[in-house]
């Protein structure tokens, strides 16, 4: 063996460059090569080895020349292999396929040899014969990982997701240890919209690589999505920090800012966003989206204007015209606001509705038109008032969640017979109806541009049916003092709603840790009813009763018989403004539309009155911020609140 300076070194050869050539370092590897070659022209392998660096960098057409001369000196199999990716590459479709068919027919058994032919065949949109050559491959190395991941990124990319997964699966079955593996299946996994259930997979790949900053940024999105946000803040931090020009990555970490409720450095992150992808839609109306969460409707209302202008996608111009629908109606501009809110049923999923024709607000002459509810309880309660003035217009069946079917039955249009309550398995078609349209439609549909009045919808039922035993026809007297009937002064009967639905992204802005409501407890006097379901009292400085198991209606009647309600904004909010109740809402900061001064009115004695419950009072945050700290004031003003009521 050749020694230098005292050490072996080992002779050239084609394999040593072709492993310099795996790792990257293809100027050592055609250096060796030449080597070889000055030694030895008629070398084929050291020929085709030089493809092999032609191709590795770009140089196809070299790479074509190259392996030509290999096939001279000596015909293999796998050197019409590379010929036919290189011939591809240069746009060469059929006289690639041509050099792979070569390949198949002298080396059968060799599944590069398919796997170029696949490649090939799905160029030419040949996607069928593809698949069986893809799968031929497989069959000849059936534990092999590669081969099933190749075949599940064909699947992929033809929109087969579904089947992709299933067989990524069984690459990370035979080779649970391959990153690259966790990497597909997670990245599959997110175009399935499956984000959450990419996370673990992400992880390992993160963990891999801990200074990538797309393997981080990639951990840190399937953070956020599985609701992980302050380790999602922190991974996506460590990515920006890495690669701050990343848009993608100082989007995700801005929407976890504003998840958290940090207002202020969510704005600057998406800001950033957009400022790297100037005029890109989607980073667009997230930026907009924090704008006027922070109060800039201004500013939010012409973002949201000007993509309109853009060379969007559809579903992007949607977003961006729901958005600004949501700003209008937050100022009380109702008209436009109402046609812009329209919008957001193309974001939505298909409904079943029947295939029934959209209802347009014109009289029908009589022919029924289904109405149904669309998205949350709290929306579908709110919008139920419009069931009144769309009578006007056509006989109303009316379908909404089952949760709700109870409490919807003793609604008084319909059980005076003027509305039918669908049954469940009932269908609109077969009650007469040839339209259909979403609750929260009708403003549009029937042009009322301001609020429909907040009205008595549920009269005091007779003995032993809907809401029987409880007093729901209440005075309303002076919502801002929570005016509620009392039978005893020192027995005052509270209810209490302090989170929504975890599953919302935003949940946590608007929920609030049970701790505080603290101060609540220094109220002498009180009965606390919860009001949240599945929930003992755990957590609370004080004892509560209990939420009985039940529907809606069971709660309706529960909350009928207290004297307040407090809640932050869930479904609670809603059904206590129905029934009339005095309700006062603990508002997050840059709250819900509907809460918002264009839905407030002065009444001629100087109180402020919501358009939609006029029972309502708000407690609203006064800046946005993280944790129990912007809750602090509101609660403390409803703790004074129930003060003033009880010495009442």
């Amino acid at each position: 063996m050749p020694h230098r300076n005292g050490m072996a070194t080992q002779e050239p050869s084609v394999e040593q460059a072709l492993a310099l050539l795996s790792v990257g370092d293809a100027e050592r590897a055609a250096t060796i090569l030449r080597t070889l070659l000055r030694e030895d022209a008629s070398d084929a392998e050291a020929w085709h080895a030089m493809a092999c660096v032609a191709r590795a960098g770009g140089d196809a057409q070299s790479a074509i020349a190259l392996a030509g001369r290999a096939i001279g000196l000596r015909p293999e199999g796998h050197f019409h292999i590379t010929l036919a990716y290189a011939l591809l590459e240069q746009g060469h479709a059929e006289p690639a396929r041509a050099a792979a068919n070569v390949a198949v027919m002298t080396t059968p058994r060799d599944p590069r040899a398919h796997e170029a032919m696949a490649a090939i065949l799905e160029a030419e949109s040949r996607v069928q014969e593809a698949e069986v050559a893809l799968r031929t491959a497989l069959r000849l190395r059936p534990l092999d990982c590669e081969k099933h991941l190749s075949l599940a990124a064909f699947l992929a990319r033809h929109r087969r997701v579904d089947e992709a997964l299933q067989t990524s699966e069984k690459a990370l079955r035979l080779a649970p240890e391959n990153v690259f593996a966790h990497n597909q299946h997670a990245l599959l996994l997110e175009r399935a919209g499956r984000m959450r259930e990419a996370e673990p997979f992400f992880a390992v790949v993160a963990t891999a690589f801990p200074e990538d900053a797309a393997a981080l940024a990639n951990y840190g999105a399937a953070l956020f999505a599985k609701g992980d946000f302050e380790q999602a803040r922190s991974v996506l931090q460590d990515s920006a920090r890495r690669a701050p020009d990343a848009p993608e990555t100082r989007t995700n970490l801005g929407l976890v800012q504003m998840a958290l409720g940090a207002l202020d450095e969510a704005e600057r992150e998406l800001g950033a966003a957009l400022a790297l992808r100037k005029q890109d839609a989607r980073l667009a109306v997230n930026y907009g989206t924090v704008l006027a969460d922070l109060g800039r409707r201004q500013e939010a209302e012409a973002l949201f204007r000007q993509i309109q202008m853009w060379e969007a996608s559809e579903q992007d111009r949607a977003r961006a015209r729901f958005n600004l629908g949501t700003v209008l109606l937050a100022e009380g501009r109702f008209h436009e606001g109402w046609q812009a809110f329209e919008a957001r049923q193309s974001l939505l999923p298909a409904r079943h509705t029947e295939e029934l024709r959209q209802w347009d607000g014109a009289d029908t002459g009589g022919t029924p038109v289904l109405l149904y509810g669309e998205q949350g309880l709290g929306d579908t309660l709110q919008f139920l008032r419009y069931v009144e003035p769309a009578l006007e217009r056509a006989p109303i069946l009316l379908a909404v969640p089952e949760g709700l079917h109870a409490l919807v039955a003793q609604m008084e249009s319909v059980r005076a017979g003027r509305v039918t309550l669908l049954e469940k398995g009932q269908t609109a078609r077969s009650a007469g109806a040839t339209a259909c349209c979403s609750l929260l439609s009708l403003p549009a549909r029937l042009g009322l541009d301001a609020p429909y009045p907040w009205m008595q919808v549920f009269k005091e039922s007779d003995a032993g049916s809907g809401l029987s035993g409880c007093e729901v026809s209440v005075s309303l007297g002076d919502p801002g003092e929570g005016n509620a009937p009392q039978s005893a002064v020192s027995s005052l009967k509270v209810g209490l709603c302090w989170a929504g639905n975890p599953s919302y992204r935003f949940d946590r802005r608007r929920s609030m840790a049970p701790a505080c409501l603290a101060p609540l407890a220094d109220v002498p006097g009180v009965v606390f009813q919860s009001l949240q379901r599945d929930h003992t009292g755990e957590g609370l400085p004080f004892s509560v009763v209990p939420l009985p198991d039940g529907d809606m209606l069971s709660t309706a009647r529960l909350v009928a018989g207290l004297d307040v309600v407090i809640t932050v904004d869930t479904v609670i909010a809603h059904l206590a403004g129905l029934l009339g109740k005095p309700v006062w809402l603990l508002n997050r900061f840059g709250g819900d539309w509907r809460w918002a001064e264009g839905s407030t009115r002065v009444r001629p004695d100087g109180q402020a009155e919501n358009l939609w419950y006029p029972s309502l009072r708000l407690f609203s945050q006064s800046a946005p911020g993280e944790g129990n700290t912007p809750w602090e004031e509101p609660v403390r003003a409803v703790a004074e609140a129930l003060h003033k009521l009880v010495k009442m």
